[in-house]
């Protein structure tokens, strides 16, 4: 396991009743990615008391800092290893995976949106691309919208061209209720698809560069569609929840649904079981998503390493997941790609709290 824990920076957590006033509500670069280590020793503390026996190396090396990245790589015992999992930056865990690809050691990815990684068979991408997370949707759609009226739109600007073919490709194959509008070309004809008499499920594809842009274009997408006095279900990204000023009666009001892959989500009792265990053992709650991450990997590959040995690399096919918090389906292109996770959650905003609605 290769984390950022910034063990240089530990003297800054030297308290004493002079300072406490003074250093309370800092935020800490060793406290910033331990949750991750947390969560894996939860899981391998479940595992050891089923018999398993695992033997954790933990190396600190910087968020991308290519000296101690290469330290750590070259640790005498890290080709004999069976797996690695780098929480790193882009430049580091380009450094570890080209040694993986070289020795054979598949290589877990828990954070990177980027496919580019995938041109490295050995990788495992925990986090899915926008075509998986779209899948989702759609079999979302098919299972709980089939009788509504379905509205994709996308900014041709910025949203890639295969993820709108996909679109077009498979959204004909559960419905033929269906518009997908290029929104930057043709905003005003937006009201003239929705109904009046039936749901209509109103797709968000499109994710400007900038924080700023977005925030405006999502206000202005919402407003659109609140004029419209319509039974509209809006699905759209994660982040239009985050924006300072956003009008949460609104999101409410359109029914805002939205993909997840990972959520510290309280209305699931895995997560509450989990949540329990490590407030009992850190004396806090996990923060973001890295504890339960690090539980989930490790729940995942160790029992998968140990019983199918090297090959499970073949068929990372794991047929009991009750433990994890988060499911896994790991699904690759060929032979000499890497696998990717195509799991989500799909979450709405409902009476203004974000609930579960469907999980792949």
């Amino acid at each position: 396991m290769l984390l950022p824990l910034f063990y240089e920076s530990i003297d800054e957590l030297s308290f004493n009743e002079y300072n406490i006033d003074e250093k309370r509500g800092k935020n800490y670069k060793c406290f910033s990615y331990i949750s991750f280590y947390e969560g894996a020793r939860i899981a391998l503390d479940n595992l050891e008391k089923k018999g398993y026996k695992v033997s954790l190396y933990v190396f600190d090396v910087g968020e991308n800092d290519a000296r101690k990245m290469q330290q750590a790589l070259d640790y005498p015992a890290m080709k004999e290893m069976d797996l690695i999992i780098p929480l790193v930056f882009k430049q580091s865990f380009e450094t570890v995976s080209a040694f993986c690809q070289t020795n054979g050691i598949p290589l877990v990815n828990p954070m990177s949106q980027d496919n580019s990684i995938l041109k490295n068979p050995y990788v495992f991408k925990i986090q899915p691309d926008g075509e998986a997370m779209s899948n989702c949707i759609m079999k979302y759609i098919e299972q709980k919208c089939k009788a509504s009226k379905i509205i994709v739109i996308y900014d041709d600007k910025n949203v890639p061209p295969q993820l709108i073919n996909y679109w077009k490709e498979n959204l004909p194959q559960i419905t033929d209720n269906w518009t997908i509008l290029n929104y930057r070309k043709n905003a005003a004809k937006l009201k003239n698809y929705i109904s009046k008499t039936e749901n209509n499920v109103v797709v968000n594809l499109t994710d400007k560069p900038s924080e700023r842009d977005n925030k405006m274009y999502a206000q202005n997408l919402m407003n659109t569609l609140l004029q419209t006095k319509s039974d509209i279900t809006l699905c759209a990204q994660y982040d239009w929840l985050d924006y300072a000023g956003n009008d949460y009666k609104k999101l409410q009001d359109l029914d805002f649904h939205f993909p997840l892959s990972y959520y510290n989500d309280y209305t699931n009792s895995d997560f509450v079981e989990f949540a329990s265990v490590y407030r009992r053992n850190f004396k806090t709650e996990p923060q973001k998503i890295y504890a339960a991450l690090g539980y989930d990997i490790i729940m995942f590959f160790i029992p998968l390493i140990k019983d199918k040995g090297d090959q499970f690399i073949q068929q990372p096919v794991a047929n009991n997941q009750k433990d994890m918090i988060s499911r896994y389906r790991f699904i690759r292109n060929d032979s000499s790609s890497g696998w990717q996770n195509g799991n989500a959650t799909i979450y709405k905003l409902d009476n203004y709290k974000i609930k579960s609605q469907w999980n792949y």
